[in-house]
């Protein structure tokens, strides 16, 4: 009886600060992002492919499930401030998006996710592990597939197009995460993506740790 107390409390106790921390940082609605844990390059041809892509990782992960996922990317025919519903023109202010450890910002909401400059890089994968590089996006810095837009390498187009012009970004940067001027690796044939959620009602993650662990206690007892 006396252990089951003391495993309690150190449950009790763990989740009230990890509840606190989480709690404090969101409220309301919200989406989440993840780099891709796999390098699956930017071979495929339509935009529901990369969705399914990064919907199955998220799964596995077990961040899918009720939520779905979407590319930050984007392909001849839809841009990715399109494809993941955050286009300020059509989608108006948005939600703050997080990495999936629920406590880092990476934007405030649509605009700030497409001026050109985020909160933090999109370094964690699907898994929650570190991870920096320079995935395949498609996109310009504003959300609209790359292709003709201005730079260093001018032919650098959308997802799905001819390796290795497919336009990358830079996971290590908050002003170049989606698109790079420099855009020319004859080497990046297999690079990972970028992945977002869609907006999730409100963060569930402490009242199912919660509940879990309280059902661990009993089974114990």
């Amino acid at each position: 009886m006396k252990k089951s107390k003391t495993i309690l409390t150190v449950v009790a106790v763990a989740l009230a600060v990890f509840a606190g921390s989480a709690q404090a940082t969101i409220v309301g609605p919200y989406r989440l992002a993840f780099i891709t844990s796999t390098d699956p390059g930017a071979t495929l041809s339509t935009i529901e492919e990369y969705n399914a892509l990064v919907q199955g990782l998220a799964d596995a992960a077990g961040i899918g499930g009720d939520i779905e996922w979407f590319v930050i990317g984007s392909t001849d025919l839809v841009d990715a401030r399109d494809n993941t519903g955050t286009n300020p023109a059509v989608d108006g202010v948005g939600v703050p998006i997080y990495l999936v450890d629920e406590i880092t910002l990476v934007a405030n909401n649509n605009a700030d996710l497409w001026d050109h400059s985020i909160q933090h890089i999109i370094n964690q994968t699907e898994n929650g592990d570190t991870k920096s590089h320079w995935p395949f996006t498609g996109t310009y810095w504003d959300g609209t597939n790359a292709t003709g837009k201005v730079g260093t390498n001018s032919n650098a187009g959308a997802l799905g197009t001819s390796l290795p012009e497919t336009t990358q970004g830079n996971g290590s940067s908050t002003t170049d995460w989606v698109w790079r001027q420099m855009t020319n690796d004859p080497s990046a044939t297999a690079l990972p993506l970028y992945a977002m959620s869609e907006i999730i009602p409100e963060p569930a993650t402490i009242c199912l740790l919660a509940l879990g662990g309280l059902a661990l206690l009993r089974k114990k007892r």
